[in-house]
């Protein structure tokens, strides 16, 4: 069943069917892109979305809730940001994260209930997922621009772009680039109209109940600006010389090259030349990626050299072909919750790889390192199949030696030995190791990376238990690049080093001791006012420590 925008001719479903209203809490997630927990966790795990709320109308930093990892703009300060590729494809909203709810009973949608009890403000998108034949798709539900709030609780209830379809499945997408802090959400709470027999619901499902909703005019397709009336209805793009078309399709998206394809033959011979598809994103577009869509593309990107295929992945799309054949620089696969053995053939000119929350394989990633001796970035976050990460740190100290940026952040098979091995990497600029070990002795891992790595602006230690002043001083006293230093949840820091970290390091720009118990908040409010360049983070004091234990 189509579904129509809301406006004069919209009516309602409910107002011609008898239906129940009924309200719903979450029954199930299905994905998301961004959790604070470890896997075998359920402080700040997504999970917590299902079912009631347990917080609200409090505020704070509560494990009960779903927390969402990134805050502020300081990742796009990271050596290992990429730009977008195309900047045509921007996506206005400037969605980071999202989270897809299954809800129990599938409703014509009305409203929508957010709970957030933590920084909120960073709803940008709500989709749902229409069971209407014929297309079963995606339907944009809201959007919006991230939004500054105070700090307080609030249930955010946007109002909903109207529809005519049966749905159960909401997907939220999230811009935190605004927020000071982490933000959390506490629950989501779905309200509409669901049939009132199984006769009715079939119905809707097959796309038999179309009738109540009117049927637009249809609009004029095409513009003056490319079929002059004076010219007969000539094109007059006819006129211009081939390199002077593709120069003018360089600035179209996707959709529009797409769309110029089906004009003419001229049009659709320009729309695929390879020259426009050297860098693709397919992220913006992830609710219409599936197989024919990568088969549409194969035969664009023979000289592709950047690819972003977040967000897209299904248990219907085969990824492996489609990667391996034509990539050579930019590979970006986060989120999508599947992995392939990709093949090494032209897998060999890599700069930069992404797989965040992926599920490769220690072997295969070895593999990749060993094949892309160019190879700078390396972010691996959350991809807990790797279980050998020694290893693996001893492969890129061997073969990528212009290694910039590392980011294993709750990837967790790291030893202290291991890190260790960062020690001879020397042009290594970020090291993310957040909660890698958590309960080992680190040794004197931190001493060797700070000898052999002076070039450090980024360093994330998140819940190194281990750590204690004296082995955090040779970061400070070698370490002068830093401009961001992460020592959220080390109990055994004192607020001396803290200050000297604060006075030492002069390109300091972020501190986060959030959870460090032996530092006192109004010494943190006294360096806030001696040092107001640097932003120290202190998390919300109504969290009780015992949660990190």
């Amino acid at each position: 069943m189509e579904s129509n925008e809301e406006g004069d001719d919209f009516v309602p479903i409910e107002k011609f069917l008898k239906m129940d209203h009924l309200e719903q809490y979450v029954y199930r997630v299905l994905d998301y892109t961004s959790r604070y927990n470890n896997s075998n966790s359920y402080y700040y795990a997504p999970i917590n979305l299902v079912g009631k709320y347990a917080k609200y109308p409090s505020y704070g930093d509560f494990p009960e809730a779903y927390f969402l990892r990134s805050y502020g703009n300081w990742w796009k300060k990271s050596e290992g940001y990429q730009l977008d590729y195309r900047p045509q494809d921007f996506d206005p909203s400037g969605a980071e994260d999202y989270i897809t709810l299954e809800f129990e009973s599938a409703v014509v949608p009305r409203d929508i209930f957010i709970y957030e009890i933590y920084n909120p403000g960073s709803v940008v998108r709500i989709w749902g997922k229409s069971l209407c034949a014929p297309k079963c798709s995606w339907v944009l539900l809201w959007e919006g621009p991230p939004q500054i709030y105070p700090h307080k609780s609030r249930i955010f209830h946007p109002q909903m772009r109207k529809v005519n379809c049966l749905l159960n499945t909401i997907r939220l997408e999230f811009n935190q680039s605004h927020l000071q802090y982490h933000c959390s959400i506490d629950a989501v709470l779905l309200a509409g109209y669901q049939p009132s027999t199984n006769l009715q619901y079939n119905m809707m499902v097959k796309g038999l109940v179309d009738s109540f909703q009117k049927k637009p005019e249809v609009r004029k397709i095409m513009s003056d600006h490319i079929f002059d009336a004076d010219s007969g209805g000539r094109d007059l793009f006819l006129n211009l010389p081939y390199e002077v078309i593709i120069h003018i399709f360089q600035y179209l998206d996707l959709k529009s090259l797409s769309r110029c394809a089906q004009v003419n033959k001229m049009w659709n011979e320009a729309s695929v030349d390879p020259v426009l598809y050297q860098n693709l994103s397919l992220k913006p577009y992830w609710y219409l990626v599936n197989c024919n869509t990568l088969e549409y593309f194969m035969n664009k990107s023979k000289t592709l050299k950047k690819l972003d295929l977040s967000w897209c992945g299904n248990d219907s799309i085969e990824f492996k072909e489609f990667v391996a054949v034509f990539l050579r620089k930019d590979l970006r696969l986060k989120y999508i919750n599947q992995w392939f053995q990709p093949s090494m053939s032209n897998l060999n000119k890599l700069v930069s790889l992404d797989l965040t929350s992926t599920d490769i394989q220690d072997n295969d990633l070895m593999t990749i390192l060993k094949a892309n001796k160019n190879l700078k970035h390396i972010i691996i976050d959350l991809c807990e199949n790797l279980v050998r990460l020694d290893q693996i740190v001893e492969v890129v100290e061997k073969y990528n030696k212009n290694l910039t940026t590392w980011s294993s952040w709750k990837t967790s098979s790291l030893t202290a030995e291991g890190a260790k091995h960062f020690a001879n990497c020397p042009h290594l600029k970020e090291l993310d190791l957040g909660w890698c070990l958590i309960n080992t002795d680190p040794g004197n891992c931190l001493e060797r990376i700070a000898s052999g790595c002076r070039q450090l602006k980024r360093l994330i230690l998140s819940e190194w238990r281990g750590l204690n002043d004296y082995l955090l001083m040779p970061v400070i006293m070698a370490c002068k690049e830093l401009t961001q230093l992460d020592l959220l949840g080390i109990k055994n820091i004192s607020s001396d080093l803290c200050e000297m970290a604060l006075l030492m390091l002069p390109k300091l720009r972020l501190l986060d001791i959030s959870f460090c118990e032996f530092v006192r908040q109004e010494e943190v409010e006294i360096w806030r006012q001696r040092y107001p360049h640097i932003t120290i983070q202190r998390s919300c004091q109504y969290v009780v420590n015992d949660y990190l234990n």
